[in-house]
């Protein structure tokens, strides 16, 4: 996968920093992901949670509300019922620039919003949300002892993150109207609800009222051992192939690209993700394939070496077993063959070294045929230069 940074604009027409994390091959569905309060797009569930989903084929936009991370505007003139409608932008947007965002995320607060938001984007088929509060005030509530403050000064600043951020009687009042009795019946849309049952933010008792008020279809999931900020390694992550493994039913035709290969051909088309990135197409598959870390690549895939030596091992135990078929040979059980680089060649003339081991009750006569057989794959024919190569430019 590989990401870049766009401009996404809000339900107010200020500019919003976004990203959107980009699958290497085509996108078999587009996500949109509304990050939690006071938080950013670079929130550990944001970013991790989004490249976990373009590594598994779905692209995603994740971007900052208003007055956070690096999206113009004050966070103190904004309220949930803003974020809401700037989801409802940013879905707008999606479906303009790339295509109609069939998954909407959200994590706690941006849980909340996207619980309100979905029922006012079409083309969506799922909604999944992290460690959401049943009622947006929720939000709030660690800090009640200074909104006090609010009725006096009109706002209250609090260091939240390690930052100062400014709280307004406006964005209160807001919240202190908002009803997820009423609105989260209304989404009618397949919804999955994950909740840590150790978050001490917000309690796993929210999760159990949001899947009691929403509709079926709902699936409410526990995330193990995962804090609220999804910050413990592996944790987003989970969660992301969680939503990908659930979202799957509700994608539609995913198919539309996946043709086949011819038997016996394979098709590399470089990507962004690095300088030397391919993706390559055989059959029904696709591999990602990058240049060893020491010739300058990143390691994104599988090198073009790798994939030689280990189509030399495969070809080389096949070879082995198709003789021991043919030759009668039933006593062979198990065929292991290592095939490495020798370190120190020289590039231009490779050294390769192999070792086989045969398992079962052989004669001499026995290993001695099969041993011969290793070398009438058709792969060690290609690399002992027996196979001849025909360019043609398209």
């Amino acid at each position: 996968m590989h990401s870049f940074s766009v401009t996404v604009p809000s339900s107010t027409g200020l500019n919003l920093a976004g990203t959107v994390d980009m699958p290497d091959s085509e996108p078999v569905a587009w996500a949109l992901f509304s990050h939690c309060f006071t938080g950013s797009r670079f929130t550990p569930a944001a970013s991790r949670v989004c490249k976990t989903l373009a590594e598994a084929g779905v692209a995603c936009l994740r971007f900052d509300f208003p007055g956070l991370g690096q999206s113009e505007g004050k966070f103190e003139q904004t309220s949930f019922s803003m974020n809401v409608d700037d989801l409802v932008s940013a879905y707008s947007w999606l479906e303009e620039t790339f295509e109609a965002p069939k998954i909407l995320i959200g994590h706690s607060l941006g849980g909340a919003a996207a619980l309100k938001a979905g029922a006012r984007m079409p083309k969506l088929t799922c909604v999944a949300t992290i460690g959401a509060p049943f009622d947006p005030a929720h939000a709030v509530l660690h800090f009640a002892d200074r909104i006090s403050e609010v009725d006096e000064n009109g706002a209250v600043t609090l260091t939240l993150g390690g930052r100062d951020v400014t709280i307004s009687k406006p964005f209160l009042e807001d919240l202190a109207e908002i009803n997820p009795e009423a609105y989260i019946p209304k989404l009618r849309k397949p919804l999955l609800i994950l909740h840590s049952p150790l978050d001490t933010t917000v309690g796993i008792d929210n999760a159990q009222n949001i899947f009691l008020t929403a509709r079926y279809p709902k699936s409410l999931v526990a995330l193990d051992k995962a804090d609220h900020l999804m910050t413990k390694p592996g944790s987003a992550q989970r969660a992301a192939r969680i939503i990908r493994a659930w979202a799957d039913a509700y994608l539609g035709d995913q198919d539309k690209d996946t043709d086949p290969m011819p038997e016996g051909v394979a098709r590399s088309v470089s990507i962004p993700a690095g300088r030397y990135t391919d993706l390559v197409h055989v059959d029904t598959d696709v591999i990602t394939t990058d240049r060893e870390r020491s010739l300058g690549g990143k390691g994104l895939g599988l090198s073009p070496t790798s994939l030689l030596l280990s189509s030399l091992s495969a070809a080389t135990s096949q070879a082995i077993r198709m003789a021991a078929k043919d030759k009668r040979i039933r006593n062979l059980e198990n065929v292991e063959v290592e095939v490495s680089r020798v370190v120190g060649a020289p590039e231009f003339a490779m050294q390769l070294r192999r070792r086989i081991s045969l398992t079962g009750d052989l004669t001499d006569g026995e290993k001695k045929t099969l041993l011969a057989a290793a070398g009438e794959s058709c792969i060690e024919k290609i690399i002992t230069g027996a196979a001849t190569i025909e360019d043609r430019d398209r």
